[in-house]
């Protein structure tokens, strides 16, 4: 064992000195005397993503600061090689010396004889709802990464001449220019904390008064696909809609809740065929009766179910920025709901119907502000070269429902959460709010159906501050997947 040992290391020695030699070329070789015609080397030292802010004006991208050394084929790096990376390493910086060029290596710290350089690594929650691979805000802002290089003096034979230091080119690399989000850093990071046994779905928290979005999460956080803005199966959380069109048009009807109800050739079960027996519409509401809500909607029709949901923004496209539209839903037509059975469908959130967590979120901060619809935005401000900052204004708010209306159903969502489905949502606050769901998908794996689970909901539900949605896919229950997690959000949120 011993000889082997010896063995190696003698084999990795004769290695390092081969190479070694080689360098000893480059730099004192003859063959590489300076010519009189000069040139220039670049090497690219960071590349940096386009800037942008929380609203706070901490940094989203570029917000991790580490190191890099440019490290010359020259006697005086060499040595510092060894100081500072491993055998392995040092092998490998070595041998891509020998080729003459400078090496760009990562290193922990800036204490040594190496030219170094400070530059930025990215660590974000924020990833799909910014990168430009899953189609977020940096497609649309006009903003192009920068780079910091450094350049060396070359002869005509293109070797760096001994002795150069090397001029450094920041191509915009610490620029100020950028975006502020409306994302809040401390709420980002409660969603982003509450959300880490979220196996796939999304978090989406909005300001209830203004619409702003404050943090949006996506999971898995690799995947590249912004589920906050996808449009899905919502299920039970369209019964909000469909109470705020009963309460706008005065209709509170009670009903003998059998556990099932027939439209046409289709039954219609609650969950479980649970029977609720008489409901009215804020009892329905908490118990997420089926049949209820199947009755209400034929009871109400397609014209007046769709002018509600279309006051409500589910027909019209959210615009973030410039060009960046979210098509916020899919209603069934007018026509297809002249059939009872889209209509009945409808009545709870399934058939053709789907839609987007923002959406959903949205809604609830229309109805939050006692009725007046913002427009979700999410960037605040430009920030210039020369960091001064350039506002953009929000929308102006426009009555859609009435106050009565936008109050009786906190009200109702509040018992929701106090007496009915979303219990799990509850904190010590008692102020929670807001509607569990699980929608059917008409997806299969294995003969098993996938359900979306949602719990969309408000805190505090008497004076509104946070409008925030949770969808799970592939889930069990609203109520078990998607509730802890509002109420963690929520239990953190409080402490600040």
């Amino acid at each position: 064992m011993k000889k082997r040992f010896v063995s190696l290391t003698v084999s990795i020695a004769l290695a390092f000195a081969s190479v070694l030699g080689r360098v000893g070329y480059v730099i004192f070789s003859n063959a590489y005397t300076v010519s009189d015609s000069y040139n220039y080397y670049s090497v690219t030292v960071a590349v940096s993503t386009p800037q942008l802010y929380y609203t706070d004006g901490s940094r989203i991208t570029n917000n991790v600061k580490s190191y890099k050394a440019v490290i010359r084929p020259v006697t005086a790096d060499l040595a510092e090689v060894n100081k500072h990376f491993s055998k392995k390493e040092a092998s490998k910086i070595t041998a891509e010396l020998s080729k003459g060029y400078p090496v760009v290596r990562s290193i922990n710290t800036n204490d040594t004889k190496l030219k170094t350089f400070k530059v930025y690594d990215t660590d974000t929650t924020l990833s799909q709802l910014i990168s430009d691979k899953s189609s977020g805000f940096l497609s649309y802002a006009n903003l192009k990464p920068s780079k910091l290089k450094v350049s060396y003096l070359v002869d005509a034979k293109g070797r760096i001449l001994a002795g150069d230091e090397g001029r450094e080119e920041s191509l915009g690399y610490y620029s100020r220019e950028g975006y502020i989000l409306t994302i809040d850093k401390d709420v980002q990071e409660a969603a982003s904390k509450a959300a880490e046994n979220l196996k796939s779905g999304c978090v989406i928290v909005m300001d209830a008064k203004t619409a702003s979005i404050l943090a949006c999460v996506n999971k898995p956080d690799d995947t590249f696909i912004n589920k906050a803005f996808t449009n899905y199966s919502v299920g039970s959380v369209f019964k909000i809609v469909v109470a705020a069109c009963a309460l706008e048009n005065d209709v509170d009807i009670n009903y003998d809740c059998t556990g099932s109800i027939t439209v046409g050739d289709t039954t219609y079960t609650c969950q479980k065929e649970h029977k609720h027996g008489y409901q009215n519409l804020n009892t329905a509401l908490a118990n997420s009766c089926n049949c209820y809500f199947v009755n209400l909607a034929l009871t109400l029709g397609g014209d007046k179910l769709l002018d509600t949901a279309n006051a409500l923004g589910f027909s019209s496209e959210i615009c973030l920025f410039d060009n960046w539209n979210i098509t916020s839903s899919r209603l069934p037509s007018k026509t297809e709901l002249n059939s009872k059975g889209e209509l009945a469908l409808m009545g709870f959130g399934q058939g053709k119907l789907v839609s987007t967590p923002l959406q959903i979120c949205s809604a609830l901060c229309t109805i939050s502000n006692s009725g007046e619809k913002n427009t979700p935005f999410l960037v605040k401000a430009k920030k210039e070269v020369n960091g001064s900052i350039t506002e953009f204004k929000s929308s102006q708010g426009k009555r859609v429902i009435s106050k009565k209306t936008a109050d009786t159903l906190l009200d109702y969502l509040h018992n929701v959460v106090k007496n009915g489905t979303a219990k799990n949502a509850q904190t010590k606050s008692d102020k929670s709010a807001g509607k569990t769901a699980t929608a059917q998908t008409g997806q299969f794996i294995d003969g098993r159906e996938l359900y979306n689970t949602w719990f969309a909901g408000v805190y505090p539900y008497d004076n509104p501050e946070y409008c925030i949605v949770v969808m799970c896919q592939d889930g069990t229950s609203g109520a078990a997947d998607c509730c802890p997690v509002f109420r963690t959000v929520v239990e953190k949120l409080e402490k600040r």
